[in-house]
């Protein structure tokens, strides 16, 4: 039995499959595998798939328009191993990735992510992003602000995944997972290391107009938004749609948006750093300027 798994699922995605699969091949440690799941592709992707030959490497095929949450639960289940990895078909691993995240979850962490350097869309473009490590604290706190991590980075403990129930069928899977797993009590951790390029292009899915507006507010989200919200700040604000959809909400919930954020930064002031403390105002004052600015 593998000791990590790296769960991978595809829908036509000739275009940069090949480049991910050897990347991720390349960086994982002997004892993992690679699992991609072919949701139903109608381009050369199935041809790429069938020509790669690794005895840490295989192939669920799958029905087109089965859903990425269906298709990620498929995959955990398709797998025994003790840790789970999330990779997407368009992005790139960097070599030390995978051995700097088991180190992280050595030491009790259930949920582990590492900063991107971003890919694109020109050619031969890479930016770099912030590389700050953000400990549970700040993590819990500052998931009731956005989404700071990517899906893409995640390495995390199966029993902690299995026992959240895996992803639920939203548009933003990975937030409403994050912030389950932190109102349950699990420890989040992201590392100050880049591990993975990842790339921007125009037919990325989560790059739509339409994935965009449907994923914002979902019922599901608000849920989980609401009871992190309670577990951390001891009261639900009802305030999702006036931190991820400003010019839609109403005044009163951009209201309780604000004491919300009060919350926050007073209670981040007695429990987190300086540097952390600072990053969350940052943050919380870019959502706050959007209202100002209506």
């Amino acid at each position: 039995m593998p000791n990590l798994s790296v769960i991978l699922p595809v829908h036509n995605g000739e275009k940069f499959i090949a480049t991910a699969i050897r990347s991720t091949l390349t960086a994982m440690p002997r004892d993992s595998e690679l699992v991609v799941f072919d949701d139903g592709s109608t381009d050369r992707t199935p041809e790429i798939l069938g020509r790669i030959d690794s005895a840490r490497f295989r192939v669920l095929p799958g029905v087109a328009g089965k859903g990425l949450s269906s298709a990620l639960n498929t995959l955990i289940e398709s797998t025994q191993s003790n840790f789970i990895a999330r990779m997407d078909a368009d992005d790139i691993v960097l070599p030390m990735r995978f051995r700097a995240q088991l180190s992280v979850l050595s030491r009790g962490v259930d949920f582990s992510f590492l900063p991107v350097l971003h890919l694109g869309p020109s050619r031969f473009k890479v930016r770099p992003t912030r590389i700050n490590r953000m400990e549970s604290d700040e993590l819990r706190l500052r998931l009731l602000l956005d989404n700071p991590v990517a899906h893409s980075t995640l390495v995390c403990r199966r029993d902690a995944i299995e026992e959240l129930g895996g992803y639920r069928d939203v548009r933003s899977e990975d937030y409403d997972l994050w912030m389950r797993a932190a109102a349950a009590g699990y420890s989040l951790h992201r590392s100050n290391v880049p591990g993975l390029l990842y790339r921007h292009h125009d037919s990325q899915v989560t790059a739509s107009d339409s994935w965009l507006k449907e994923s914002r507010v979902e019922p599901l989200l608000v849920a989980a938004h609401d009871d992190l919200s309670a577990k951390e700040l001891g009261q639900s604000f009802d305030c999702l749609e006036a931190i991820r959809r400003p010019s839609l909400a109403s005044a009163e919930c951009i209201g309780r948006g604000s004491v919300m954020i009060d919350r926050i930064i007073a209670l981040a002031r007695k429990r987190l750093s300086p540097p952390a403390i600072r990053r969350l105002s940052a943050r919380a004052d870019s959502i706050s300027s959007v209202w100002r600015a209506r």
